[in-house]
């Protein structure tokens, strides 16, 4: 026999027009929502339209306290620069410093020695008129001084000092 897929029809919630019609969401154990999520989910949807389905995702990743107390500013900063790099800040920090995403985020680089260079060139420590015979180790200067002050996580670098 193969594996049947089970709705938990522990978590429903309110279709946002008709409250009548129940929506239920895969993969929710954590049971019914408190009342102060959902009062949450149905304010954010009608006014920011908001989708459902990427709020429950929220919830289920992160849990709901973690919904109710961040969810705005996750969203915020998506809108800025995307999923991934919001994502891979979380995985080098926290959920709870989400808020401060925008602020540390330095771009996307194939990676932490592609950023020393960058960094140094737009900084101007970098002259136009350096003879090409000179090598900088890159390398080096992101593994030895850099990756104290950056992080790097799936090519995207992040100021720890927010």
């Amino acid at each position: 026999m193969g594996k049947q897929n089970h709705l938990s029809y522990d978590f429903c919630f309110s279709h946002p027009i008709n409250p009548f019609i129940f929506m239920i969401r895969e993969g929710l154990a954590t049971g019914k929502l408190q009342e102060e999520t959902q009062e949450l989910l149905d304010d954010y949807n009608e006014l920011y339209n908001w989708e459902y389905n990427d709020m429950v995702d929220f919830i289920v990743k992160y849990g709901e306290k973690a919904f109710r107390d961040n969810y705005d500013d996750y969203h915020g900063q998506v809108d800025e620069l995307g999923i991934e790099p919001v994502d891979a800040f979380i995985e080098l920090f926290s959920i709870d410093d989400v808020a401060n995403v925008v602020d540390s985020y330095q771009g996307s680089y194939h990676s932490g020695a592609d950023f020393a260079e960058r960094l140094c060139e737009d900084c101007g420590y970098i002259s136009n008129d350096m003879p090409s015979w000179i090598e900088i180790d890159w390398e080096k200067t992101w593994e030895a001084n850099l990756r104290h002050d950056y992080y790097e996580h799936d090519g995207h670098i992040f100021s720890a000092n927010w």
